[in-house]
């Protein structure tokens, strides 16, 4: 998960694009890593209270606890060049102690920064469960595309139209066509997930979705 060889494999298999959790390093370096903290053997704690040097040195892939994430504004400048067509979705999670806004606003203008440096205009989507990082990639980079993430439907639109949202993003299983129709019908995007499965790939089509996050 969030390694450049998995994402490299759904490219090659010819997705469309791919999503990877991103965190950002005490020093401003925006990381794909899934869970929140390290458990060793080397290192431990937060992905937020490391820098990036030091993440480094924590590297161990493939072993449970360890570090195995990749910096995506390396990764994502070589294979945005690779795969033109691509679009790279960040599923941002955030965890810090230290004043909430500042880090929001670091947070952002790191996004803003790899869409800038790797070449990703129009090709980069932010998501995000958290409204005050939402608000703050409005304020900071206002032309990258945001999705809310939310678990169910009931007063999710009203929630991402404040927020000017491009879209939302759901579990399949929390939706039926009417609550899909209704978010294409207020000129939101629909993401869905939790997509596994044939049987469970042809409920999500009926959605009639604008992307689909698949899980195999």
């Amino acid at each position: 998960m969030n390694s450049e060889a998995a994402i490299r494999a759904a490219l090659a298999k010819g997705l469309d694009g791919v999503e990877m959790d991103v965190q950002l390093t005490a020093d401003s370096v925006l990381v794909a890593h899934h869970d929140m903290a390290l458990s060793g053997p080397v290192c431990v704690g937060r992905i937020a209270d490391h820098d990036w040097q030091t993440l480094e040195g924590c590297a161990l892939p493939g072993v449970q606890g360890g570090f195995q994430g990749v910096r995506p504004d390396r990764l994502l400048n070589r294979l945005a060049k690779e795969y033109p067509k691509a679009e790279f979705t960040l599923d941002v999670k955030l965890d810090t102690e230290d004043d909430w806004w500042t880090y929001l606003h670091r947070f952002t203008r790191a996004i803003a920064r790899l869409e800038r440096e790797a070449g990703l205009e129009g090709r980069l989507i932010v998501e995000c469960r958290t409204i005050d990082l939402l608000r703050a990639m409005a304020e900071d980079a206002p032309a990258i595309p945001c999705y809310l993430i939310v678990d169910r439907p009931e007063r999710a639109v009203s929630t991402a139209l404040g927020l000017r949202c491009a879209g939302i993003t759901m579990p399949m299983d929390a939706l039926d066509t009417e609550h899909a129709a209704h978010i294409h019908e207020a000129g939101l995007r629909l993401t869905v997930f939790g997509v596994s499965g044939t049987w469970s790939l042809r409920q999500a089509t009926q959605l009639k979705p604008d992307r689909i996050q698949v899980d195999e």
